[in-house]
Order: C-alpha cells, then sequence, then structure tokens
C-alpha cells in the first residue's frame, strides 16, 4: 500500500513539475520574442535618424 502511495505521490510531484517546465519555457521564449523586437526597433529608429 505504502508503494503504491508513494508511487502516485512521485507521479503527482513529476506532472507538477512539467507544468511548471512548460510555464517557464513559454515565459523564456516570449522574452526572447519581446527583446528581439526591441532590439530591431531601436536599430531601425537609429538607423532611421542617421540616415
Amino acid at each position: 500500500m505504502k508503494k503504491l502511495v508513494d508511487g502516485t505521490k512521485n507521479m503527482f510531484l513529476d506532472i507538477s513539475a512539467m507544468g511548471k517546465g512548460l510555464v517557464y519555457g513559454f515565459v523564456m521564449v516570449a522574452l526572447l520574442i519581446l527583446v528581439a523586437g526591441v532590439l530591431l526597433y531601436g536599430i531601425l529608429y537609429l538607423r532611421n535618424l542617421i540616415f
């Protein structure tokens, strides 16, 4: 019985860790897109000012 409870507990802990990793991955990709967009906008804006 203890083995069944431990197995179920470990399964739920693994699922929660996978969920946290998924959210973390989405946040990192969103930040990457945001930073790339800001850099692109800044470069094009400075190029427009200079030339």
